[in-house]
């Protein structure tokens, strides 16, 4: 292909038509001849990280010929946003960038499937005012990878980054000199193209109806369990939600959470049953989860498989309800209810015990007791232990093991896990004299009452 007098020419004119049935599924201006291969208007290249860098190329090249090292303004859009999957208002963006003159980039590596489907058609309108799109058909057209695409509105730009080796011949039909970084390649056009023969394209769209339809369906399915939460709505074939285990959660419980489906995920891979993607998601699209530092490890669905049903659906979904609910139970997590309620919970009733109990016994002396961590937040839902220290004139062993016995029979009567990471007998107890040693060595509070960095001193940690 890359040489077309040494390699099959039916290669060649097998590519050409895949990347003619492409632009035109997508609303691009197609040509009723070509006469040279770089006519075609696009690249096939083995992942879409490498055609979005084809395309943004091109994007440089066709606002500053030449240049190398100068940016310039791009909009990259995604069909299929990775917080709340829906997609962008390609039309509105097409819009105000032919205002501005800037360079219309379309990521449809995903989202490009829409373009088959008769129902589901109208989401990319505005696609075919895009400068540039890359697609993945190995990602929606049941094709092994690898396999991606990058396409041009105007063929013409794509000859501004047409490489020159001597190695490849100058020939009409080379595509060697279509594109950079790739000479020879494998004739992967045509898992495209046996693909299109076989299913052809009504037929592939009514695959991408069900596909969708089976999302819609799956996302109703988590809304319906108690313990699974749904986050955000799609426009494609995702479905992102995490299992919680108590019905009311706040930030103080995030990172217990994250740690329960970071296990999920683990165990439905060593069982081999099941597949589920997770990854960590910065903002996530939901009340429960509202701080914009926090990352929030979510599971994801992708169905693609055709053969894929609503009963293998709910068996992986109860499967992911029995792992969490074991993971919660195995870790001796304490769901405390709903903090909001009118009956006292837990977690204040253990503090009224420790409270009382350490009255008793400084008795008239001067004490401070705090307790921090999430167990010191009303709307803590998910409890492993309580962190407490108190601060007090003296801190004699006999004082410190008298502490700890208190510490232990409060949570242990209330049946609250013990955290052993650091011993009792090293942190119930300090000195005021200690503690302000400590508190001068340390970085001052900001304007919000935080400590902005860690002091590496042996006093503050």
């Amino acid at each position: 292909m890359a040489n077309p007098e040494t390699c099959p020419p039916e290669a060649t004119l097998v590519e050409m038509e895949v990347i003619h049935w492409l632009r035109e599924a997508l609303g691009y201006p197609v040509l009723g001849t070509y006469t040279k291969a770089m006519d075609i208007g696009g690249v096939i290249t083995p992942g879409g990280c490498l055609s979005n860098t084809v395309a943004l190329l091109a994007a440089r090249e066709k606002c500053f010929p030449g240049s190398r090292l100068r940016g310039i303004p791009v909009l990259l859009s995604k069909i299929r946003d990775p917080t709340c999957l829906k997609i962008d208002s390609l039309h509105g963006l097409s819009q105000i960038l032919q205002e501005k003159d800037i360079w219309f980039h379309v990521d449809a590596c995903h989202g490009s499937q829409l373009a088959f489907s008769e129902q589901h058609r109208y989401k990319l309108r505005g696609i075919e005012k895009a400068d540039s799109i890359t697609i993945e058909p190995q990602q929606a057209m049941l094709i092994p990878y690898d396999c991606s695409l990058v396409l041009f509105r105007e063929p013409s730009t794509q000859a501004s980054l047409s490489t020159n080796s001597d190695s490849i011949s100058n020939a009409q039909w080379s595509f060697g000199w279509t594109g950079p970084f790739t000479g020879s390649k494998a004739f992967n056009s045509l898992k495209i193209w046996s693909s299109i023969e076989r299913h052809g394209k009504s037929s592939m769209g009514r695959m991408i109806d069900d596909r969708l339809e089976l999302t819609n369906a799956i996302q109703l399915e988590v809304e319906h369990r108690s313990n699974l939460v749904l986050l955000g709505g799609t426009d494609i074939n995702f479905c992102i939600f995490i299992y919680v285990p108590p019905p009311h959660l706040s930030d103080a419980d995030l990172e217990k959470v994250n740690h329960l489906n970071l296990h999920i995920q683990d165990i439905v891979h060593r069982e081999r049953v099941y597949y589920i993607h997770g990854f960590p998601l910065q903002n996530c699209p939901h009340g429960r989860f509202t701080e914009p530092d926090k990352k929030v490890f979510v599971l994801r669905t992708l169905n693609g498989n055709p053969q894929s049903t609503m009963h293998n659906v709910r068996g992986f979904l109860e499967n992911i309800e029995h792992l969490g609910q074991f993971l919660f139970t195995d870790s001796q997590y304490i769901s405390m209810g709903d903090s909001h309620g009118l009956s006292a919970n837990r977690l204040q009733r253990a503090e009224r015990k420790l409270a009382q109990k350490l009255y008793n016994l400084f008795d008239n002396n001067d004490f401070a007791a705090v307790v921090y961590g999430s167990s010191a937040l009303q709307n803590n839902a998910v409890l492993s232990n309580i962190d407490l220290m108190i601060f007090a004139h003296s801190a004699e062993s006999s004082k410190i093991q008298e502490v700890v016995s208190v510490s232990r029979s409060v949570m242990e009567a209330e049946g609250i896990l013990i955290d052993f990471e650091i011993p009792l007998h090293r942190r119930l107890l300090v000195t005021f004299e200690f503690a302000s040693q400590a508190a001068d060595s340390g970085p001052p509070l900001d304007e919000t009452g935080h400590v902005s960095s860690i002091s590496n001193t042996p006093e503050y940690l």
